[in-house]
């Protein structure tokens, strides 16, 4: 069994475990630099209101029902959520081989739709986060990482990771209140890189949580045998990944709705 077809059976269950459905409807985005649109999925709350919004960004397996249901999941917690399939335009079904170039790709076409996102009438323009899951996450650090004289995206206010790479960073150019979530054991992107750059956070005067679950591995989240893919393990942890979902919903709420 393959990552690609065991992440849709993870987020979908943390969805019905932790808020009501919310169905949602595709469309494309603007991507920047001329390239084709990339295609998204937009889950609204009900009601109508004009809600803050989180960009839903995939691993390197690509795009699939798991990040609509992220996106869905979202929606029944109050918030408008968008997920993009960045390989799409390409043509590529995954970037696992090389997730570091899939990531950049990931971080462009991210910065297009977060400035898409506030151009759109049921959004909140200034009460923006992103949720980003391993390549995702590492796109989600690319966006966020915004040396001096950087512009960072207007509107951005958090962002969430789940196991990102953080070899390289700095936090001190982390743009925005980060919540990191990790494993331990994971072989692919190691949590001690991520704890070094939350560790150096209060330093430079910014916000970075981390968890980091004992004994969780990479994809920590996705239920299933213990596997290997790429050479790395792979385990399901039901505890650390249900206690993800709550902290990534506390932190939404603490940033978007409660002090935005």
């Amino acid at each position: 069994m393959n990552l690609i077809r065991l992440v849709p059976i993870t987020l979908c269950t943390l969805a019905l475990l932790a808020g009501s459905a919310v169905a949602g409807e595709t469309t494309s985005v603007p991507a920047s630099g001329g390239t084709p649109a990339v295609p998204a999925y937009i889950a609204k709350p009900p009601g109508g209101a004009v809600a803050p919004a989180v960009l839903v960004l995939h691993g390197c397996e690509g795009y699939g029902p798991a990040y609509s249901a992220v996106a869905d999941w979202l929606a029944g917690h109050g918030y408008v959520g968008i997920a993009i399939d960045s390989l799409a335009p390409s043509g590529l079904h995954s970037a696992c081989t090389d997730p570091t170039t899939g990531a950049r790709v990931e971080a462009a076409d991210a910065r297009a739709a977060l400035a898409w996102m506030r151009t759109q009438p049921f959004i909140d323009p200034n009460r923006l986060a992103i949720v980003g899951y391993s390549m995702g996450a590492i796109a989600t650090l690319d966006v966020m990482d915004a040396p001096p004289g950087t512009a960072v995206p207007a509107g951005l206010q958090a962002a969430v990771t789940y196991y990102p790479g953080c070899v390289g960073r700095v936090a001190a150019n982390d743009s925005v209140p980060l919540r990191i979530l990790d494993g331990a054991a994971d072989d692919w992107t190691p949590a001690p890189p991520c704890q070094q750059l939350a560790d150096g956070a209060a330093a430079a005067g910014k916000i970075i949580t981390i968890t980091t679950y004992p004994g969780a591995t990479h994809a920590f989240n996705i239920p299933g045998p213990n596997r290997t893919l790429l050479g790395h393990h792979l385990a399901y942890d039901q505890p650390a990944a249900l206690d993800a979902a709550v902290q990534t919903l506390g932190f939404l709420q603490h940033y978007l709705v409660t002090n935005p």
